[in-house]
């Protein structure tokens, strides 16, 4: 893989934990989406609780592969299944998901990232690529992203390979020339080795690296260091693969 000056082109971002803290932010929608049933569909309140939609929803994916990746789809069939055994109209499945779905893209962006992404998108092109769901318009992210691949779009998620690999053939940006940007040391980094796109991990929490996986190429603590990173890499040798630049 190589690291050449210039060779960078396209920079991916990884949405929940990268650019915001996603932890409430999914504990809040899931909290909405409740809300909404004890109103609507009160006889499903009364059998499952939060935990219990979820671990119904497990089941419903480890049933049905076409659901695996697709969280939307996932929680739109689960609710529209269980309000139809509860004697509901489970076309109303639709109004309970945008609940969610409104409440999961209220996000508060960590503090440096409206600075770093307008910076980098004056010198690189910028894409999402995400296992989630997030509206990045009411995130308010959308304009600094040409485009933002998800599981709906892919038929997949990370780490699957098939998510960065179609992320750069959208951009029409060799995999030698992106840099994917990521909390996860399985789902990012991991995935895009798989792709041979290079990984810059952002670890917030200081974490250990897992010793059984590859390396990123560099690690950073917070969003703000990844300009510096990117050059970093930009500079580094041919060979400086996996080297773990932490600027």
């Amino acid at each position: 893989m190589r690291y050449a000056a210039g060779v960078i082109e396209l920079v991916t971002f990884d949405l929940d934990d990268t650019l915001w803290d996603a932890g409430p932010v999914l504990r809040r929608a899931d909290e909405v989406q409740y809300a909404w049933i004890s109103a609507h569909a009160p006889k499903v309140a009364a059998r499952y609780g939060i935990a219990e939609l979820a671990a119904y929803r497990r089941q419903l994916a480890a049933a049905d592969p076409a659901l695996r990746h697709d969280f939307t789809a996932l929680r739109h069939a689960a609710l529209a299944r269980l309000l139809a055994a509860h004697g509901y109209d489970p076309a109303r499945a639709h109004d309970g998901v945008a609940e969610f779905l409104r409440a999961r893209s209220t996000v508060q962006l960590y503090p440096e990232v409206d600075a770093t992404l307008r910076a980098l998108a004056a010198e690189f092109r910028l894409a999402a690529i995400t296992n989630g769901n997030t509206d990045l318009r009411q995130a308010g992210v959308a304009h600094y992203f040409e485009f933002c691949l998800a599981p709906s779009d892919t038929g997949t998620s990370k780490p699957d390979p098939a998510m960065f690999e179609a992320a750069c053939a959208r951009a029409g940006v060799a995999a030698s020339a992106t840099v994917h940007v990521g909390d996860e040391p399985y789902h990012d980094v991991e995935g895009a080795h798989r792709a041979a796109v290079t990984a810059v991990w952002v670890n917030r929490q200081g974490r250990p690296w897992p010793p059984a996986q590859r390396r990123p190429a560099a690690e950073i603590a917070h969003l703000g260091a990844l300009p510096a990173a990117l050059r970093a890499l930009a500079r580094a040798p041919a060979d400086g693969a996996g080297r773990g630049l932490r600027p």
